[in-house]
């Protein structure tokens, strides 16, 4: 493509994920490898559901240890929500932390003034249980119930305010709430903040939680999968069945960017080469309200739009493109997702490779951070990920380039689209070199 870069190219120094796939960037790698699932029955997610389903284990990503008690003192472990622990331990490993480490040893701190780090952490649904909780004790017992120690914990920059805390970041700290696209919102939010010169670092991803109030929330509103899927395997087929709902999962994943072309604080993992944002007037996935600007060979303009910038951005070719991190997940977000990318890549989109790890982990508000370190493990190993349990693609909702199991191949750029319910779209594009 002729176009220019519009923006520096950004370096991702740093990773750091809390998974169900895996609590470390060597465990999710592992995870990834092996094509492994993290996917399992959990009963007490299901406490909250009615009777008759009560009893029945709930198919979900649950992350059961992510090393929080050896990352964080006990004194402020004890009060800190459980989404906002995860965020932390997510972050000490994309700034180079480990466990026993103190926030100084931080190599970013020692390159650049606190003054000059940035946070910016996406979340679709901030600390829940903490939300929940505190709701519940004014509905139980009254104001006078309400506790006020809890009440910083439920609004929605909680998680990004205690990380700063935590680390001793001084530099602007933003949180960004847009459903599915928090986290790759905040990634080119980051990659912004770097591009205008407002930070010099930025610790930026997103971090979402799973609890029997949110298995609650799925069932009400008619977005969990069925549960009657056989024991032996989730209900969670992406590319190839319609599921009227989700499987869901949790987790929490952290980026470090710094300008490429000064002299990085760690080797670099890869490249922010482009992003792009685009609306479009769609129905909700799973609803018939209709729209007047959809054809169905384009029901999602917005979406293609978003993808085309970001190759735009990067100055690369459709068929330059090595690998698509597909959100599949077995829903008609299937459709709309691979629709968009045959009008946005064109011919293009019937060779290049796809696949989604979202059979592996499960499915949050801000998933598209997996999506987004299976990116970097691509271009870090020269390896793609398999699309956990699909057996059978389903033409109309997949692409013929898409992935079944692991396999080598040359990685240079890896597309990352997501699609939000309500029709927001942000496309990243992450390069070898």
């Amino acid at each position: 493509m002729s176009s220019a870069p519009l923006l520096p190219k950004v370096a991702i120094t740093g990773l750091g994920l809390v998974t169900p796939l895996g609590a470390s960037k060597a465990a999710f790698f592992s995870g990834l490898r092996d094509g492994h699932s993290a996917l399992a029955r959990h009963p007490q997610l299901a406490g909250l559901l009615p009777d008759e389903l009560a009893g029945q284990p709930i198919w979900a990503g649950r992350i059961q240890d992510f090393g929080a008690e050896a990352a964080i003192e006990a004194s402020k472990r004890r009060r800190m929500p459980r989404l906002s622990q995860m965020a932390i331990v997510a972050a000490r490993e994309a700034a180079g932390l480990g466990p026993a480490a103190t926030a100084k040893d931080a190599a970013i701190l020692s390159r650049y003034r606190a003054d000059r780090v940035a946070v910016v952490l996406g979340t679709g649904l901030g600390c829940l249980d903490s939300t929940i909780d505190f709701t519940k004790s004014i509905v139980d017992g009254g104001m006078a119930a309400a506790s006020p120690a809890v009440f910083p914990y439920t609004v929605m920059n909680a998680s990004a305010g205690l990380l700063a805390i935590e680390l001793g970041l001084l530099g602007p700290n933003v949180t960004i709430n847009h459903r599915e696209l928090s986290l790759p919102e905040a990634i080119a939010t980051g990659a912004e903040l770097l591009a205008t010169g407002r930070a010099d670092a930025v610790l930026c991803g997103g971090c979402d939680e799973l609890s029997p109030w949110l298995v609650h929330g799925l069932w009400r509103l008619s977005a969990l999968s069925p549960q009657i899927a056989v024991a032996s395997e989730p209900p969670l087929h992406p590319y190839q069945l319609r599921s009227p709902g989700i499987v869901p999962g949790e987790g929490a994943v952290v980026v470090l960017l710094e300008r490429a072309e000064e002299t990085p604080t760690a080797p670099v993992l890869g490249y922010l080469s482009g992003w792009g944002r685009a609306g479009d007037c769609r129905p909700r996935v799973g609803w018939s309200v209709p729209a007047a600007d959809l054809t169905p060979h384009n029901p999602a303009p917005g979406a293609a739009r978003a993808i085309q910038q970001s190759l735009a951005m990067a100055a690369i070719g459709t068929d330059e493109l090595s690998w698509i991190a597909g959100a599949g997940n077995g829903t008609d977000l299937d459709v709309l997702e691979s629709r968009a990318l045959r009008v946005a890549l064109g011919d293009a989109a019937e060779r290049v490779a796809i696949s989604s790890i979202i059979g592996q982990c499960g499915e949050w508000q801000t998933s598209a951070g997996a999506r987004l370190g299976a990116s970097l493990w691509a271009l870090s190993e020269q390896r793609l990920p398999g699309t956990t349990f699909c057996h059978q693609p389903d033409p109309l909702r997949s692409l013929p380039g898409l992935l079944r199991s692991t396999t080598t191949a040359r990685v240079d750029h890896v597309l990352v689209p997501t699609l939000s319910q309500g029709g927001g779209n942000i496309s990243l594009l992450v390069s070898r070199a």
